[in-house]
């Protein structure tokens, strides 16, 4: 029995997330993709909740991870199904962040990057 996965992930250079003309072109592609994991980069946020992640992420989307932007530029979101995977952190500096992912479904490791 192959009891491997593969694992959608969508990433997407946003250039900014603060208009609901584009939650509204996320939320459509999530759908489009049924992708698993998001990554967004260029989010131009500070801080990011559950309450705001939910204006463009369909309800299983409850887990994240950010860095926020930096002035008017940066800013990278990672969110995921939380009822899939199990997420932490592994690595972050000012560019970049790294998590490491563990599926609920069968233990297999793995870090996003």
């Amino acid at each position: 029995m192959n009891n491997k996965r593969l694992w959608k992930v969508l990433c997407w250079n946003i250039r900014g997330l603060n208009s609901d003309k584009k939650w509204n072109s996320i939320r459509d592609k999530v759908q489009e993709s049924i992708c698993n994991i998001m990554c967004l980069q260029e989010t131009k946020r500070q801080s990011f909740d559950l309450q705001f992640i939910r204006k463009f992420c369909p309800q299983n989307f409850d887990s994240f991870h950010f860095l926020p932007s930096t002035g008017a530029s940066g800013g990278i979101l990672v969110v995921w199904q939380g009822n899939l995977f199990k997420g932490d952190l592994a690595f972050q500096n000012e560019f970049t962040v790294s998590i490491n992912f563990t599926s609920k479904l069968n233990e297999a490791n793995w870090i996003l990057q």
